[in-house]
């Protein structure tokens, strides 16, 4: 074998060492983002059963008038495994309006339906935005908007999360983030959204209503109702201060 052939091989052989390296990272790449564990919280429970139906000093007495999303849907089934749409009452106190929507599978093209969509395509114009965090246990701490949605004569203050995996993305782009995240470890994430709300022109009234609320439903939930809220992070601090208080 001539220099020039051996030199040629050679050349040959190390290209092909970095094609099969690269192609091997590839196809460690693809395995490792190939979810192989589905977060599916709810197979073998009902929604329904675990949100109580008296939470504090308010108690569940009807579905009507909860906002959903479509006007011609009864809950906003589309890209959810169960849902949820009450409306509570206590003495002395406002009305809230609780939904609860479930999903099995976040993905790219299948995600929660955040009320800054469809509010607005009912009518509603939005205003008064704002971000903040419940602290429901430790320093694990969900992330929240606040906004007032205005349709006519009806004035709705209202508050809510959305769940992926254990995260609480704000935005739409936190969502795919959280997402991503979840199927680059093998892992399809389930989620949720949880919306509380009230009517009244009474803001602050409304703002201590609704976190009042949100507090007595969080200290009433089975511990499969926190899982699948507040996931399992801060279901596990919850369940740990809860077995502290009682030692």
């Amino acid at each position: 074998m001539t220099r020039d052939a051996a030199a040629a091989r050679s050349a040959i052989s190390r290209r092909s060492l970095l094609i099969g390296a690269a192609s091997g990272l590839t196809a460690l790449a693809a395995y490792a983002g190939t979810p192989r564990r589905s977060e599916h919280r709810l197979r073998k429970e009902q929604l329904g059963k675990l949100v109580p139906v008296t939470i504090g000093p308010w108690t569940f007495r009807t579905s009507a008038g909860v906002v959903v999303a479509r006007p011609d849907d009864a809950v906003p089934t589309d890209g959810y495994d169960q849902v949820i749409a009450r409306n509570y009452d206590a003495p002395d106190l406002p009305p809230i309006m609780l939904l609860v929507a479930y999903g099995s599978t976040q993905s790219g093209n299948l995600r929660l339906h955040r009320p800054e969509t469809c509010y607005p395509a009912q009518g509603f114009g939005l205003s008064d935005f704002s971000s903040f965090n419940f602290a429901f246990a430790g320093t694990d701490l969900v992330q929240a908007r606040r906004f007032t949605a205005t349709r006519g004569d009806r004035i709705e203050r209202l508050v809510y999360w959305t769940r992926i995996g254990n995260s609480f993305p704000r935005t739409t782009a936190d969502e795919y983030r959280a997402i991503l995240r979840s199927v680059l470890r093998g892992v399809v994430p389930d989620g949720v959204l949880v919306r509380v709300s009230t009517l009244t022109s009474d803001m602050s009234a409304a703002d201590a209503a609704i976190d009042s609320f949100a507090r007595d439903l969080v200290g009433t939930l089975p511990i499969a109702g926190r899982q699948i809220l507040l996931g399992d992070s801060i279901a596990a601090e919850l369940g740990r201060t809860a077995g502290a208080r009682r030692v």
